[in-house]
């Protein structure tokens, strides 16, 4: 097994637990004062690529082999033929191959291309508390740079102020909110992308969406769990707020409303409820 070191001494970065291959911590905290790479990149940006002590040390690589497979495996071999990244009215000559000339804007999309300035976008960001937290973060700073953001599953299912009517939604404050504050931001390149698993197409999430926000927004129908081989769930420690769960449709494990589980709540010996979303899909056995 791969253990990755826990600092890098040309950076002066340094985890606090322990790192997996991204360079975070296996248990990346909100609490955390940093000095990860992660954190002081994010205050320093590309600066980060420079050593410190810059112009009074020398520096190299820390690995010596490339044990197993990952990004520590990659070596990046230049060659001096030819020249992919430039804007479509530079040359190949020495003046316009540099480095702040090469163009990583990038575009996917049938019909109508959705345009981003670097070819990156965040992971689905649901109705976990710390995505709607630290939402504005994710949303401003991906509207500035100009790259897609998704909104998760759930997040009108769990909001207590949305008001849902007969298979359809009259308000939803926290999905309006994610929304509205990337859409305040953006200038055309990226996209704020909608995920929907079963219960957000039974509560009628597509057609608000199309109603209030037409196609300014991006709606994707999800299928399975993604990176996560089980169901999408969070832990739920009041009782009244997984019934309210359960009367919005989702399973709630164990049953909020069955009187041995009260019961076991009220003692203290069950501590909290855990809420499962359905696995989208198709009546397929396989693939082909």
């Amino acid at each position: 097994m791969i253990e990755w070191p826990k600092q890098n001494d040309a950076l002066g970065t340094a985890n606090r637990g322990n790192p997996c291959e991204s360079g975070l911590c296996t248990l990346c905290l909100a609490s955390c004062k940093g000095r990860c790479e992660t954190w002081v990149s994010s205050l320093v940006g590309r600066k980060l690529l420079y050593p410190r002590e810059f112009g009074g040390s020398t520096s190299g690589s820390a690995n010596v082999c490339a044990v197993g497979t990952g990004y520590h495996a990659l070596r990046i071999q230049g060659y001096a033929y030819g020249a992919r990244g430039l804007k479509a009215d530079d040359t190949v000559a020495p003046a316009d191959s540099s480095f702040p000339q090469v163009d990583v804007r990038t575009e996917f999309g049938g019909e109508i291309k959705t345009k981003c300035r670097v070819p990156i976008m965040t992971g689905a960001l649901g109705s976990t508390f710390i995505a709607a937290k630290y939402w504005d973060s994710f949303a401003i700073g991906a509207a500035l740079c100009g790259f897609p953001i998704v909104i998760g599953e759930n997040v009108v299912g769990v909001d207590r102020e949305s008001i849902l009517d007969q298979g359809g939604i009259r308000s939803s404050p926290e999905l309006d909110r994610r929304i509205d504050t990337y859409l305040r931001y953006f200038d055309g390149h990226g996209a704020i992308i909608v995920q929907m698993n079963v219960e957000d197409t039974r509560n009628g999430v597509a057609r608000y969406i199309l109603d209030k926000y037409g196609d300014k927004v991006v709606l994707e129908l999800k299928w399975g769990q993604g990176a996560k081989d089980i169901g999408g769930e969070i832990q739920v420690t009041d009782i009244e707020y997984a019934r309210f769960l359960k009367d919005r449709g989702y399973i709630v494990d164990p049953d909020p409303c069955d009187a041995a589980a009260v019961a076991a709540f009220n003692a203290g010996a069950l501590k909290s409820f855990a809420r499962h979303s359905r696995l989208g899909g198709v009546d397929l056995g396989s693939a082909r």
